[in-house]
């Protein structure tokens, strides 16, 4: 019963984590489903959907076709589809129903490709994972069949893990992006928003990689043996945090040593709690200390707390119970966390800062939605303080 939530929903799965690596792409995604997958996925996990001219389909399985195993229809399907889009790439996404059935989707996807003379991919997602472990799974695949090793870029870097789950419908890519670019970094790609095919066949000329979320931090480590390139496992959170940060990336390419951005705490002071993705996190705590003085932060991982990314007494609140746990503990003084999150916590009068994880609220936090690059933190924390604790609004179209 560790599992059951009665007030969270699901986090985004795997299945999510992956068809957004190929919305950008000129791409046939198809989720084998019944239908209920892909729905969360465009309804509810891509803020991207509604407008675009992303090709993501689902499969239509029905319980007759997995019993029989019946993978003619979704090759139809796809041939079908191929005919009239002409995508550069098929894309076979799993779901509970055929990890059960123990599908073989990378199999069809060999089928569908010498049919087809399309390169095709089968990813392995289950729905039993959290999104970034399908971000990674989807990536992999692309650097599998389309990534070229070449001759390094000097002062160049992949952005790895950039996904709508994290960073949702803020600026805060486009922010570091500009923040790069005026320090004189370039970017061979930015996986997997705002990219193409081109720039994944150019990732591996890139000096280094920048690692922005967990997802990230398990392609820079995967691309770091498969190319030999180092990586810098955080983000520029806050003004003077940001200035640390690009020296930091400097060091980093020039003796070609992996680093990850912690933000180790000392305690002392008010005690703050930071629930949600881990990279993040770990740079929030970083700016609290160097733009605030504020040391005393424990970061809560809410979808696996990554080992090599955590500091000693960071906390591992993968499911409600935990969460729920810790935020009442009574061991905080000050919270920050998914405004989702905010009616776990009993005691109203504890400072609540809401930072909206896209994976989380979905549409629901969207009117909390977070800047949070260089000094666009400052004015988040600053105004957030000043403010006092808010009740969510949609509560109030609940009540």
């Amino acid at each position: 019963m560790a599992k059951l939530s009665i007030w969270l929903a699901p986090f985004s799965p795997d299945y999510s984590g992956a068809a957004s690596v190929f919305f950008d792409l000129n791409a046939v995604s198809a989720m084998h489903d019944a239908l209920g997958c892909t729905g969360n996925y465009t309804g509810f996990d891509e803020p991207r959907w509604y407008g675009s001219k992303s090709a993501t389909y689902c499969s239509g399985l029905r319980e007759i076709d997995l019993i029989m195993g019946d993978d003619e229809k979704l090759i139809s399907k796809m041939l079908m589809a191929g005919a009239d889009l002409k995508p550069d790439i098929f894309a076979l996404i799993g779901s509970p129903a055929p990890m059960v059935a123990g599908c073989d989707l990378k199999g069809i996807a060999r089928e569908l490709e010498a049919r087809s003379g399309i390169v095709s991919v089968g990813i392995d997602t289950t729905g039993t994972e959290h999104y970034d472990r399908g971000v990674f799974l989807a990536v992999s695949a692309l650097l599998d069949r389309f990534a070229e090793a070449g001759q390094t870029r000097p002062g160049t870097v992949n952005i790895v893990g950039a996904n709508p789950m994290d960073f949702g419908e803020t600026a805060n890519l486009a922010d570091l992006k500009s923040m790069l670019a005026v320090n004189g970094i370039g970017i061979v790609s930015a996986i997997s928003m705002d990219y193409s095919l081109a720039s994944i066949k150019e990732a591996p000329k890139a000096q280094a990689n920048l690692a922005v979320s967990r997802a990230g931090f398990l392609i820079a480590r995967d691309m770091e043996k498969r190319y030999g390139q180092p990586w810098l496992a955080g983000l520029p959170v806050g003004e003077k945090a940001a200035v640390s940060y690009m020296g930091l990336l400097r060091m980093m390419m020039e003796d070609g040593k992996p680093r990850v951005i912690k933000g180790e705490p000392s305690r002392g002071g008010t005690k703050w709690l930071i629930v949600g993705e881990q990279i993040q996190s770990n740079c929030i705590r970083n700016a609290l200390a160097a733009e605030y003085g504020e040391t005393d932060v424990t970061a809560g991982a809410i979808f696996g707390l990554e080992k090599a990314l955590a500091s000693d007494g960071d906390l591992d609140l993968r499911d409600e119970r935990a969460i729920k746990k810790a935020i009442n503990s009574g061991s905080y003084d000050a919270i920050i966390a998914d405004p989702f999150l905010y009616p776990l916590l009993e005691d109203k009068n504890r400072r609540f800062l809401h930072h909206t994880q896209y994976a989380v609220s979905s549409k629901l936090g969207s009117a909390y939605k977070a800047d949070f690059i260089g000094g666009a933190f400052n004015k988040w924390y600053e105004k957030g303080i000043s403010q006092g604790n808010m009740s969510p609004k949609f509560l109030e179209r609940s009540a």
